[in-house]
Parts: structure tokens; C-alpha cells; sequence
């Protein structure tokens, strides 16, 4: 009944989005824009409820994906605006700033990272055909935040620390035996890990672009081989 309740949502805001002016490339971004936002939407709702009632605070992460998404839908189902570039990218970018709240929230209470969400944006951007200077800038700047947790997880500097305090957060989740968690790890341990996230994150990104260049490469030539057919079938007509 859910899986229905969400179909149905996705396919009026869908209809509504796509007028019969829109070209192919507009199409595939309104889809894939609305289904990021409601997806998104609907899956921060019970960690946004569970820590609104656990620290009486919405979540900042939380908080920044719902109003994207709100922002998204209502410019592209009620206004029925292009998803341009700067759209795509403002929104994208808005998105890998919530990551980074919400994995360093979810780090200050020793919880599940959220820096995997990166993935998900750099696949949008590389499926959308955007600029791949865009691109570039999430994974250099993901790969710039992975290093920023693996220094502090092995040396502790107290970034975690702070934002536990500054949240107002009264326990942490008891994953292991020391004192003061977050827990402090080996530097070797924080390297190898560290290598493990950006090879995973640098793998994806490298199939994805191949994979949407490829399919780019062939739409271009589906596309020219659409124009010389007519330009053949003009010129023939002209001997009828």
C-alpha cells in the first residue's frame, strides 16, 4: 500500500513537471529530480522524528533536505520551471552540504556515517549531464571531508566533541569500551580506512562517468544518424 502511495505521488508530480514543449534532456532531469526529492524526503522523516523527540531539535541535515526538496518540487511540479544547470548544481551542492551536517551529527554520537549519500549526488550529476567541473568539485570536496574524519578519528582534536556539546546530546551510543567517545583509533587503522572509502568513492565515480559518456556517445550518434535520414529523405524529395 506505501509502494503504491509513493508511485502515485511520483507520477502526478511527474505529469505535472513535463510539459510536451520539454526535450528529451529536460524529461529524464524533471524525472530524476523529482524522484531524488521524494525519496529523499520520505526516508529522512523517521531520523527526523526519532531525534526531534530524543533532543527536542530537528536535525540540521534533516532540516536542509526537506527544504531542497520542497524547493525542487514546487519549482518544477506548481511553477513548472526548467531543470537548468544552475538548478541541478545549486540543488546538488545544497545536498552535499546536508550530507556533511548530518555525517558529522551522526559521528558526534558515534552513529552510522552518512558520507555515502556523496555517491548519490555525483551519480545525479554525471546521469544528468552536467558540467563535469561540478562533479569534480563534489569529489574533490568529498574526498577533502573523508580526510578531515580520518585525522580526527586517529588524533582527536575535539571536532566530534563539540558538536556533541553544542547539540546538547545527554548519551551516545555505546559501541566500545573507552571512555570518551567517539573512540580514538590507530593512525594506521584511520589510514587504511581512509583509502578504502576514497578508492570505493573514486571507483564509482570513474564507472558512472564511463557509463554516462558511453550513453551520451550514443545518443549523439542516434541523434546524427536522425538528421542525415532526413536530410537524405529532403534531398530525394526533390526528384518526386
Amino acid at each position: 500500500m506505501d509502494r503504491d502511495w509513493i508511485t502515485k505521488c511520483c507520477s502526478c508530480c511527474i505529469s505535472r513537471a513535463i510539459s510536451d514543449s520539454d526535450t528529451p534532456l529536460q524529461v529524464k532531469r524533471k524525472k530524476l529530480l523529482i524522484l531524488v526529492s521524494i525519496i529523499t524526503f520520505i526516508s529522512i522523516q523517521p531520523s527526523f522524528i526519532v531525534l526531534l523527540l530524543k533532543y527536542g531539535r530537528p536535525p540540521i541535515a534533516s532540516c536542509v533536505f526537506a527544504v531542497v526538496c520542497a524547493y525542487i518540487l514546487l519549482r518544477l511540479c506548481v511553477l513548472k520551471r526548467q531543470a537548468t544547470d544552475s538548478l541541478i548544481t545549486h540543488t546538488m551542492i545544497s545536498f552535499s552540504i546536508a550530507i556533511i551536517f548530518g555525517d558529522l551529527e551522526a559521528l558526534s554520537r558515534s552513529g552510522s556515517p552518512v558520507w555515502p549519500g556523496f555517491v548519490l549526488v555525483v551519480d545525479v550529476l554525471l546521469v544528468l549531464e552536467c558540467p563535469i567541473r561540478v562533479t569534480l568539485y563534489v569529489v574533490t570536496f568529498c574526498s577533502l571531508w573523508l580526510i578531515t574524519v580520518a585525522v580526527e578519528r586517529s588524533q582527536r582534536f575535539g571536532m566530534f566533541d563539540s558538536i556533541f556539546v553544542a547539540s546538547q546530546q545527554t548519551d551516545r551510543y555505546r559501541i566500545c569500551d573507552c571512555e570518551t567517545l567517539p573512540c580514538k583509533t590507530a593512525f594506521s587503522e584511520a589510514v587504511a580506512s581512509l583509502l578504502v572509502q576514497v578508492a570505493v568513492f573514486l571507483l564509482d565515480f570513474i564507472c558512472t562517468r564511463g557509463f554516462a559518456a558511453a550513453v551520451l556517445s550514443e545518443k549523439n550518434r542516434i541523434l546524427a544518424s536522425i538528421e542525415t535520414a532526413n536530410l537524405i529523405a529532403v534531398s530525394l524529395s526533390r526528384f518526386d
